[in-house]
Formats: C-alpha cells, sequence, structure tokens
C-alpha cells in the first residue's frame, strides 16, 4: 500500500515536471520572434539615410551669346570664332590681316622713302637731309618728276591697304556675329548655307595660272 501511494505520487510529480517545462518551452517559443528581430549577424550593415547628404542639381548650361561673341572678335579678332566653335577660320583671319599689314606698311614705307628722295633731288643743297642708304639710291637712280609719280602711287597703294585692312577687320566681327546667332539654328536638310576652305586644280579661263589655287567654296543648298 505504501508503495502503490509513493508510485501516485512520484507519478505526479513526474507529469507536473513534464508540464513545466513544456509550459517553459511554449513561452521561450512565443517570446523569439520578437527577440528575433533584433538579432542580427556581426557582418551586415544596414545603410541608413544620410540627413545631412545634399541633392546635386545638375546647373543648366549658359545659352550662346552672339552679343560675346561679336564683343570678342572686336577686342582680339578670331576670339569669337573661337569661342562660336569656328576654329578653322582663325588661320584665315590671321593670314589676312598678316598680308593686307604687310602691304600697307611697305607701300607705307617706300613712300616716306620717295618722298624724302624726291626732297632731297628737288633742293639738294638743304642741309635738312638725312637720307638712308634705300633713299639716297632712289635719288640717285630716279628723276624728280619719276619720284613723284612712285611717291603717289605708294601713297594710294598705302591709302587702298590700309581700308582693306580695316574691312577685313570689321568682317570678321560680323562673321562672329552671324555665326553667334547661327549657333543654335536648326538648318534643316532642304535650306543650307556653307562656307569651307577649298583647293582647286582647274585652271579655269586663265591658261597661265597656277595649277594649285586655294580659295574659300560658298555653298547655298536649296
Amino acid at each position: 500500500m505504501v508503495r502503490r501511494i509513493i508510485l501516485l505520487f512520484g507519478f505526479v510529480l513526474l507529469v507536473g515536471l513534464l508540464d513545466l517545462k513544456a509550459q517553459v518551452n511554449v513561452s521561450d517559443t512565443v517570446n523569439q520572434p520578437e527577440t528575433a528581430k533584433f538579432i542580427m549577424s556581426p557582418m551586415t550593415t544596414v545603410d541608413k539615410p544620410d540627413e545631412t547628404t545634399e541633392v546635386k542639381v545638375p546647373k543648366a548650361k549658359k545659352p550662346h551669346n552672339p552679343k560675346k561673341a561679336t564683343i570678342m572678335s572686336a577686342c582680339l579678332p578670331g576670339l569669337g570664332q573661337i569661342y562660336n566653335r569656328k576654329w578653322w577660320k582663325v588661320p584665315i583671319i590671321y593670314a589676312g590681316i598678316g598680308g593686307l599689314g604687310y602691304m600697307s606698311l611697305n607701300n607705307h614705307y617706300e613712300y616716306i622713302s620717295c618722298l624724302n628722295a624726291y626732297n632731297y633731288v628737288s633742293n639738294p643743297d638743304s642741309p635738312d637731309h638725312h637720307l638712308t642708304e634705300h633713299e639716297k639710291d632712289l635719288a640717285n637712280r630716279y628723276g624728280q618728276q619719276q619720284l613723284q609719280t612712285y611717291k603717289e602711287s605708294y601713297r594710294r597703294d598705302f591709302e587702298l591697304y590700309t581700308i582693306i585692312l580695316a574691312a577685313w577687320y570689321g568682317l570678321n566681327i560680323i562673321d562672329a556675329c552671324v555665326d553667334g546667332h547661327l549657333y543654335n539654328y536648326d538648318i534643316s536638310d532642304d535650306l543650307s548655307f556653307s562656307i569651307d576652305p577649298m583647293l582647286s586644280t582647274e585652271r579655269g579661263f586663265y591658261p597661265n595660272a597656277p595649277l594649285a589655287q586655294a580659295g574659300l567654296s560658298f555653298k547655298l543648298t536649296f
């Protein structure tokens, strides 16, 4: 009888322990998802938005300014063409300025030389004459009338080349202004105008002309 009571008591105690362990396991299982939310691997990184990061907005491109191109070419010939991205025009502009400038200065030099030689031939006894070697050569080779003719011829040529040089400078400014206005102008395939350098090997109406001739090509397409 005592043995049965002890066995029954032991059985009840065992069932109570198993039930308590089951409750503890269920409680751990229920609470585990909540704690799992905060468990992360040490290697895991979370990118948090940086509140101090500034969003960079691209700057709007400045529109092409024809007035700026005109002023640049007026200050320095060819600078407006560079601004308009017409680089190939710069050597042409400076070739014209160099050639016309040389002809203008050369004719002015010859005019002064002929003038001094003419004054010397007209009045050789004057003590104010300080002639260069070139002027002495002119005075010895030509007479008064010839020196007068050469003097006037060089003067006219000097004035002519000076005017052409000024016109070339003005054309440089006009070209920069026109290209500046047409920089963003969309020309369709049916209507176009272009100026390009060219090299021609045809003699045309001049059989004694050089075989190769350089120049500009003007093309207007309708």
